[in-house]
């Protein structure tokens, strides 16, 4: 009796991709059903192990959000890059401290004054160097794209990334409008300022984030 072929690494490689590929299309058409063969999105875990080196395509997504609009930004992203098949990780950046599982990152944060909120800043300082190390991409939210005429201010707010940029060069960079929720908002001088600038006209109240626009820059992230 004949010994079976043994199988080489490319072969073992491809193999297993395709059974991965198949299950994450089942996943797809099942939705959240729970006998679906993988978790559903966007945490969907796709790795495969041989001979002991382990390979992933897991992407973090991390944000800084005061009144949860980055938040569900950042959401929306990892969806959408769980839809072309990596596992994704949706966090806050004050749980992030260990990089070794992902192979990029994208980050984003709520603009307050013009800049991005101070944690935010402080995580890409003080992570700057394992930033550098993969792909890397960033997007801010803020109202000001929400204005009347607001995207005759994009240039103007693409140069609130600067700071950004001056300690780690996204290969992309998202730039989206937000959503006013003045409830939300905790200080009552704030609340009051958004009133005002309300009545004035300023800015419209409510969610003003383009869902589309979000998951046109997802999909086109090449990390």
């Amino acid at each position: 009796m004949s010994r079976p072929a043994r199988m080489t690494r490319r072969q073992f490689l491809r193999l297993g991709a395709a059974v991965l590929g198949g299950a994450a299309l089942a996943c797809s058409a099942q939705g959240n059903r729970s006998d679906c063969p993988v978790p559903p999105c966007p945490y969907l875990k796709t790795s495969l192990s041989l001979e002991g080196n382990t390979m992933t395509e897991k992407i973090l997504v991390v944000y800084a959000s005061r009144a949860g609009s980055t938040a569900g930004v950042a959401e929306a992203i990892g969806k959408t890059l769980a839809a072309r098949g990596a596992a994704v990780d949706v966090r806050p950046m004050q749980q992030v401290s260990d990089f070794t599982p992902y192979r990029a990152v994208v980050a984003g944060s709520a603009i307050q004054g013009g800049k991005w909120l101070p944690e935010a800043m402080q995580f890409v300082e003080d992570q700057r160097t394992a930033l550098a190390q993969r792909p890397f991409a960033a997007f801010l939210v803020c109202m000001t794209l929400a204005m009347k005429n607001g995207e005759a201010y994009r240039s103007h707010v693409a140069t609130w990334m600067q700071p950004v940029r001056s300690l780690v060069r996204p290969v992309s960079e998202g730039l989206f409008a937000g959503a006013l929720e003045i409830a939300k908002i905790p200080a009552f001088a704030d609340r009051l300022k958004f009133r005002l600038s309300v009545l004035l006209g300023v800015w419209p109240e409510g969610d003003q984030r383009d869902w589309g626009k979000i998951q046109m820059w997802a999909e086109g992230l090449r990390l």
